[in-house]
């Protein structure tokens, strides 16, 4: 029994002795914190977000935006001053996924090589009112100069050839001649107007078409004919700058 009385001193003693040993190394003011979780949070993302601009060009662009606010009134203002914008397009599109939409319009007319600042707006009724989204920018295309086109010289007729010269043909039959118009340093003169008329001999030929265009080698195809009859006709082409020149044709058995 006096042992046991001796052990529970004994232990006693310890407990105090670890007592004076911890607050040995803390002063009266000093307390042992208690140590808890801090729950991790998601952070709310804003309501109205402006995008990225894309389909930059030098006089146009596309904005875009999302927002988490889906009400019908959206738009987006833009300007060349940032903070001001003194212009808005609401012709906007919109498609909705997983509760939040995405927004974009097309814009155009806008000055070449020029910094614009833009933001997308929502308003509802009040009390909500308008919502803005964050400011951002672009920077338009310089634009790409027009190549002056180089005119075409003007090839003025300076003579007329007809081939055959001489066309020999049977009773009823039919063959083409060529009429070429050359103009200055035998360049080719292009949808100039060739007459023909036959000057006699008409009840033994026919020719079609009695005018026609040059082409772009500056020449005009005629057809000949033959009729029934034998003897000598003689057709005549002629331009309206007055070149002339003539094919005979001999219409034999």
């Amino acid at each position: 029994m006096g042992n046991r009385s001796v052990s529970i001193a004994y232990y006693c003693f310890l407990i105090a002795c670890g007592i004076f040993s911890v607050c040995s190394r803390l002063t009266c003011a000093e307390e042992i914190p208690l140590v808890t979780g801090t729950p991790l949070t998601t952070p709310t993302p804003p309501s109205v977000i402006t995008g990225e601009a894309t389909n930059v060009t030098s006089s146009s662009v596309t904005l875009n935006g999302t927002t988490y606010l889906l009400i019908s009134t959206k738009f987006f203002e833009y300007g060349t001053i940032t903070g001001t914008y003194d212009s808005a397009v609401y012709d906007v599109r919109g498609t909705i996924t997983d509760k939040k939409e995405d927004i974009s319009a097309n814009i155009s007319g806008l000055l070449a090589a020029t910094t614009y600042y833009y933001r997308l707006v929502v308003y509802e009724k009040p009390p909500g009112g308008y919502t803005y989204g964050n400011e951002k920018s672009f920077i338009t295309l310089k634009a790409t100069p027009i190549p002056t086109a180089t005119p075409t010289p003007v090839c003025e007729a300076e003579s007329i050839e007809a081939s055959p010269k001489i066309l020999k043909l049977k009773r009823e039959a039919l063959r083409n001649v060529t009429v070429t118009v050359t103009g200055i340093d035998s360049c080719s003169v292009v949808s100039e107007m060739v007459t023909a008329k036959i000057k006699f001999g008409k009840k033994r030929i026919s020719v079609t078409p009695l005018s026609q265009n040059t082409d772009a080698g500056g020449e005009a195809i005629f057809t000949i004919k033959a009729t029934k009859e034998t003897g000598n006709a003689k057709v005549k082409f002629e331009t309206p700058s007055g070149l002339k020149t003539a094919v005979t044709v001999k219409v034999k058995r």
